[in-house]
């Protein structure tokens, strides 16, 4: 009996802390980027700085929901390792995308970095003034947000992507567009990959935020070394091909590591973008 108390307290309370964090996320995005950027765009006139600092700041703010959602008993997280920032400068962050807040975990751990956000966000009205400020990525146009992707990378740089372009289907094999391999084909920067996993599952793509999990989900972030796209003749090739392994070391990845079953039902083919 009274664990079944304890257990609907511990519920209802994470439900609270689920609620009250998104709202101080929405909340905290909308103000930052009506009040913050405004001020911020008064001292800083060079552009490129000023969205320097918006990212910069943005991190530190994603640091900070992390640390409240922790903090009030919605989640535990850890990382295993991850590289110092420096040395993910230049570099291509590539991740899968099981639950909708991964970006807030990568973006506060490599500062100041750049990423591919849907053209949604960037008009969202919580965070389209924030987003617009950093100067993020759109991931409208293919065909631009590879050549504004590789540019920056070539700049020295971290951008971070996901391959699948939007989050995991429970259940589903994964299926990454051919973005990721073209940008590293052509650019012949370092990937980075990391393996994001949640156990139990939680707020992943068709799951409202209301639905929590029957205990308090643990989300690891494990970085794996390096990798560079082979040199090639055709780079439409080299964009698929390259594509496809690290579709395959994702799989086997997600496949050896607890709670990745979910995201494991079978190899898929990779998206294909036009390039």
């Amino acid at each position: 009996m009274w664990g079944d108390v304890v257990g609907f307290l511990d519920r209802t309370w994470r439900l609270f802390g689920t609620g009250l964090s998104f709202a101080f996320f929405g909340i905290g995005g909308f103000l930052l980027g009506a009040m913050y950027c405004s001020i911020l765009r008064l001292i800083i006139h060079d552009p490129a700085r000023y969205a320097q600092a918006v990212r910069r700041v943005v991190s530190a703010a994603f640091r900070v929901f992390v640390w409240f959602m922790a903090a009030v008993g919605v989640l535990r997280w850890r990382v295993e390792g991850m590289p110092a920032p420096s040395a993910a400068q230049g570099c291509l962050v590539l991740a899968n995308h099981p639950s909708l807040i991964d970006i807030v975990f990568l973006i506060g751990i490599f500062d100041g970095a750049d990423c591919v956000v849907k053209a949604d966000v960037l008009r969202n009205p919580a965070f389209g003034l924030l987003t617009r400020a950093a100067d993020y990525v759109s991931n409208d146009d293919a065909g631009v947000f590879i050549e504004q992707s590789i540019a920056r990378l070539r700049a020295g740089r971290t951008v971070v992507m996901f391959p699948e372009g939007t989050r995991t289907v429970p259940g589903k094999p994964l299926a990454f567009s051919t973005a990721a391999g073209a940008i590293l084909a052509r650019s012949g920067c370092a990937a980075i990959p990391v393996v994001v996993t949640c156990d139990p599952p939680t707020l992943y793509k068709g799951l409202p935020w209301y639905r929590i999990p029957p205990r308090r989900p643990t989300f690891v972030l494990r970085a794996c070394e390096p990798v560079r796209a082979p040199a090639a003749a055709d780079p439409r090739l080299a964009a698929r091909e390259f594509t496809a392994t690290l579709q395959q070391f994702f799989t086997a990845e997600l496949a050896r590591t607890a709670g990745g079953e979910m995201a494991v039902s079978g190899p898929a083919e990779p998206v294909r973008t036009s390039i």
